[in-house]
This record gives structure tokens, sequence and C-alpha cells, in this order.
């Protein structure tokens, strides 16, 4: 800041610098270092200089002015000489109970900043906001203890701070803590008819702060919080929405962090009744009906009920179609349609959610405005998608979007954030295809690295620790290196044991078990017990109704596979007899028939396979309809919506509409 030496003063970014000075210095009382305050102040006054404005006149000259009315009562000294009359005449007006500016006029210049800030215009309103909002609050001569109109700006002040911190990659953590602490102060400060705002306020300052730092106290005091402003809001009024929407989200966080079942269906319960109460014209429209949607999703993970993860969709669908208006929101809400897509994918093998998912989340990096830390959770996800796509059409270009995605979202996510560990994951997934496909040994160690970096991440969480140790077990039996089969199946173990009998996720680890086990067999003291184990892990898996039948369907199938290999055909008719159930079950009429071919097309093999256990296991007549019934799914599936003869004689009209329905369903 030398004089004379200003071009650079005058950037839109040197306001926003001056405030992430002051935040940084504060101290846990608010107040700030003499010399910071001086910094600034002479920030603002050689900004002013710089721009050519008025001498009397400018925004940047009156923060110079505010801060050094602040400053000369300590240091008087500290006030450039030609600023000295301006300063004088507003300390005499502050004595006498006036302003450069009224404090309503100053507040009132808060709030519009503010709302551009929030309704999506660039984040220098942010700044401006908040040099307000702290301009007032922290001259008590301005905002005295008792004033009114002191916890309303130390509300907004929260909100301005936690917005920022939500657009801002480094230095948020600062403004997420200064936001919980004078969303406290709101709330210590305000009066009966206002509570209900504040509560809210802090609630969701809470929530962000566990967002960056997971700290599961913060997590349940928002909670608590949350539930008092409901129960002091009326539910006719607005702000009643508002608030259940915001409740309902950090329910569901906290299922997704215990598991706890009342959460999540409260969770669903306000979050479906706050976006039907949000009318069309409302900005917040589109957030609600997002957050219902991420409420079914997790509700379809722990139920598998079909209807919840459609509805997810569906209520996706509506919040992107409320956010065109908003382009703050935008990418936040089309890259949740396109996780959701993703998942149904992912469920029941409908190519085009697939190819849709990773559409909606290239357009929402397009869309901008995404702020950290989303942006790596967007492109994690977005790499996770086009990993997928990669496994399933093998399109190189694929691979190399989820290896530079994947990498730069783990990257990016600091040691602290609650993501950490699914972000590594995905990347050592992504380094896991690139192996198998390239074979070159570089990407299954760097996978092997990233797998662990994601278990050590986890902590306590046991949910989500199984599933990362249960892929690092696969990775390490992939390489087969000295010790690396023994310490894959005690982690493949390990992953089993601590997921509960009937968790849906534990057949898929009972399956990557008896993998790791099957591959550890030329090393094994005893091979035929070490196969045993395997098929026995692979039935397990088979019979656990509450998961996916996709995975039931493989367990079956490779238990069959064991059996026969070990000339036991009892046991492998009675798994072959299992995966033909299930494969009836897999092609859902939900999704397309190109689809449902697609995901046949992995188990060619077995209707005959099937058929050939039965008939060395002496049973021609079983081989026979074990055949026909593996041969015939999608016939089958035609053959249940055709009108029977005498029904279609009686009632034509009816068994027309029938056939059309068939027809379309097909």
């Amino acid at each position: 800041m030398t004089e004379g030496h200003g071009d650079g003063l005058t950037g839109p970014d040197v306001p926003k610098l001056a405030e992430r000075l002051w935040t940084r210095a504060r101290d846990e009382d608010g107040g700030v270092p003499l010399e910071v305050a001086v910094t600034v102040a002479e920030l603002y006054w050689r900004r002013h200089q710089a721009s050519g404005a008025p001498d009397t006149d400018g925004e940047d000259l009156g923060h110079a002015v505010a801060l050094y009315t602040m400053i000369a009562e300590v240091a008087a000294d500290a006030v450039p000489e030609p600023l000295r009359p301006l300063v004088a005449q507003a300390t005499a007006q502050v004595a006498d109970g006036r302003s450069l500016d009224s404090t309503d006029d100053l507040l009132n210049r808060a709030v519009d900043r503010l709302e551009a800030a929030v309704s999506g215009d660039p984040a220098a309103h942010l700044d401006e906001a908040i040099g307000l909002f702290r301009s007032a609050v922290e001259d008590e001569r301005r905002l005295p203890e008792g004033d009114a109109r002191r916890a309303a700006a130390l509300s907004n002040l929260g909100m301005a701070l936690r917005k920022r911190a939500e657009r801002t990659e480094h230095g948020g953590r600062a403004d997420v803590d200064e936001s919980v602490r004078v969303s406290r102060e709101a709330l210590a400060h305000g009066d009966g008819d206002d509570r209900a705002a504040y509560l809210g306020n802090l609630m969701t300052s809470l929530g962000t702060r566990y967002a960056w730092t997971g700290a599961e106290a913060d997590l349940d005091e928002a909670v608590l919080i949350g539930e008092e402003a409901l129960a002091c809001t009326p539910p006719d009024e607005p702000r009643w929405a508002t608030h259940a929407s915001n409740l309902s989200g950090l329910l569901r966080i906290r299922f997704d962090v215990r598991g706890t079942g009342p959460d999540l269906d409260e969770a669903v319960r306000l979050s479906e009744r706050a976006a039907r109460a949000t009318p069309d014209h409302d900005p917040a429209r589109s957030l609600r009906w997002s957050n219902l949607s991420n409420a079914l999703a997790a509700r379809f993970d722990l139920r598998r009920s079909p209807d919840d993860l459609d509805d997810a969709v569906d209520a996706g669908r509506r919040a992107v179609q409320a956010v065109t208006a908003q382009p703050g929101l935008q990418a936040p809400v089309v890259a949740n349609l396109g996780n959701l897509l993703l998942t149904r994918f992912e469920h029941w093998g409908e190519t085009a959610d697939l190819d849709e998912a990773i559409g909606r989340g290239r357009d929402a990096l397009a869309a901008g405005h995404v702020g950290a830390p989303a942006e790596a959770a967007l492109r994690s996800n977005l790499g996770n998608a086009h990993r997928s796509r990669f496994d399933s059409v093998r399109d190189p270009q694929d691979l190399v979007l989820a290896l530079s995605m994947t990498r730069e979202a783990a990257a990016a996510t600091g040691e602290d954030e609650p993501q950490r560990a699914s972000r590594w994951s995905n990347l050592a997934m992504a380094l896991m295809s690139a192996y198998e496909y390239s074979r070159d040994p570089a990407y299954l160690e760097e996978a092997i690295e990233a797998g662990r970096t994601a278990v050590e991440a986890t902590g306590a969480d046991e949910l989500r620790t199984s599933k990362y140790l249960s892929n690092v077990a696969i990775l390490l039996a992939t390489r087969k290196a000295p010790g690396d089969l023994e310490e894959a199946v005690g982690a493949a173990t390990s992953a089993v044991t601590m997921l509960s009998p009937d968790d849906p996720a534990r057949a898929i680890r009972l399956v990557n078990l008896a993998g790791v086990l099957l591959d550890g067999v030329p090393e094994a003291h005893d091979e035929r017990a070490s196969r045993r184990a395997a098929y026995e892990r692979y039935r397990e898996a088979s019979a656990l109704v509450t998961a996916a039948t996709s995975v039931r369907l493989m367990a079956a199938q490779r238990a069959g596979d064991r059996a026969a290999a070990d000339g036991d055909w009892t046991s492998a008719l009675a798994s072959y007899e299992d995966a033909v159930a299930l494969l009836e079950r897999l092609v859902s009429r939900r999704i397309s028939r190109r689809s449902r071919e697609r995901q046949l097309s992995g188990h060619v093999h077995l209707a005959g396979d099937a058929a050939a256990g039965a008939l060395r296991g002496g049973a021609p007549e079983r081989a026979v309809a074990l055949l026909e019934r593996g041969r015939g799914v999608l016939w089958s599936q035609i053959l249940d919506l055709v009108p029977d003869p005498e029904f279609a004689a009686r009632h034509p009209e009816l068994a027309g509409r029938l056939a059309d329905v068939a027809s379309a369903l097909d």
C-alpha cells in the first residue's frame, strides 16, 4: 500500500481480502488487534484514493472513516492527516446521537446487499453486507444493548458469514465459527416475537459447521434447536416450511451417521410437508423438493422399496424444474438429481438413467456458483458415474474422466471433512478399473494407498469402515504381494462382522469375502475347506432377503458354480434354482426392454448350467423346467400381461386397453 502504487487496490477481491484478514484476527470476544484494524482501515483509505472518487464521497471512504473513528478512541495519531476532519465530524455526530449514516440506513443497505447475494448476484455483495453489519453491531453507540435491532443485525451477520463460507474454498472455517457465535448472541438478545427466526438461523449455522468438521455435538444441537424453532412457529406461517425443511435435512444426515430409522421417517414426513406447502413462486421451492428427494433416497437405501427411489427421482425432477430462475442453486440441485439417477441405474440397470446422470452432472459444473465443498462432492460423484459407464460400455474416455475427476475431488477434500473417506474410496475404485483395463501395476499400488486413506478417514464409523475395508481387501487380494492375502482375508472378515445380520450391505461384503477366500486357496493349508467356506459365504449372501436382487443373484450363481466345480451336485442344484428364481426378479418392467436385455446378458449361461446341474444331480424333469424358466424371463413378462381369452371374449374393450398398456410397458 505504498503511496502512488494503488493500481491493485481497485480490484473486486480487495474488500474480500480485507474481510478475511479481519475475520481471522478476531478473538473469542469479537475484538480485533489495533494493528489489524489500522491495516484494514488504511486499505480502504488507499483504495478510495486509487479509485479517483471525490474526497468527500464513496463507499470505500465511508468504510475508512467508520473504522478510523473507532481507532481514534485509542490511537488518534493513526488517523491519516487528510481524514482527520471527517473523523472528527463523525466522532461529534456519534456523540450527539447521530452518524454519517443513520443506523437504519446502514442496516437497510446491509440487508439489500445480503438479499442480492442470496438471490445469486456476485459474491462481492456478501463482503459488503458483512462489512456493513459489522459496522453496526461492533459500535455500541449505534446498536446498544437492549436495542431491538441488534439481535436482527447479529442474526443477519451470521447468515451472511455462513453464506460466504459455503462459497469459499479456503478460509471458510473462520466464517463458520463466527457465524455460530453471532447467531448464538442474536438468540440471547432476541425477543419472543422473532425467537423462531433466530433459532432457525442458529440451527442452519450449526449444521453448516457440522458439514465442515463432522462434530456430532454440532449436529445434535442443530436438531434440538430446529425442533424448538418448529414448535414455536404456527404451521400456517411460511417460516414453518423453512424450519421443517432444514430440520428434515439434519435428521437425514443424523440417520446417515447413526442409522436411526425414526430420524429418517421423520425427515421424509417433514420434508414432504415442507415441499408441498411451498408455492410455485417461492425461491425455496427447489431446495425443498431436493431435500425430499434426498430423504426418500436414504429410505430406499434402508428398506429397498422401489417406490421410494422412483419418488425420489420424481422429487428431484420437480426441484430442477423450480430452479431455472436461481443460478446460485442450480448446480447443487441438478447434481442431486444426477446422483439419484445414478443410484437408480445401479439398482435397475436402466442405461438411460446413467447417461442422464452424467449429463446432469456436467450441467451442474457448467452452471457455476457451486462453491466449496460442494464442487468436490460434485466432481467425485460425476467421476463415479463415468466409472460406472466405463465398466458398462468400456469407452476409455469415461475412464480418463473418472480418474481426473475423482483425483481432483480427493485432493480438494481436507483431512477433517466428513466426505474424505467416500472421495478417496471413489478414487480407489476408479484406479482399480484403470488397473483392470491396462494391467499397469502403478494403478493398483495407488488404488491400495487411496483405499487405505479412505479406511483411516472413517474413524469410529463402522458402517462406512465396513465398505472401505472390504474394498481394500479386494485390492490386496488382486496384488497378492507377500502377506497381502492374509491381510485381505482379515479385512474382508472384519468388514462382514461390522454389520448386523440383516443389513442389506452385508450381502456384498460376504460376496467379497468369498472371492478373497478363493484367491487365497493356492496358499491355504486346507484348500477344500477354503473352497467350502467360500461356498457358504455365497449361500449366506444369496439368502439375505434385505439385499439387492442383483447381489443375491450373483451370490447364488457363484455358489452353484463353486459347488459344481467340487462335484457337489446337490448343493449346486439348490444354488442354481435360487439363482434362476432371482433372475425373474432382476429385470423390472420399470426399465426399458434394452436395459433388461443388457442385465440378462450377464447371466446367459445360468439356465444351461442349472439344467446341467439338475441332470448331473439325477433330476432331468427339473432340468427342463430350469432351462425353460431361465431362458424365458422376458417372454414370461409379456405373457403375464396378455389378456385371458375368456376375459377378452367377455370384455373386449378392457382387454384391448390392457394390451395397449402391456405394449407400452414393453
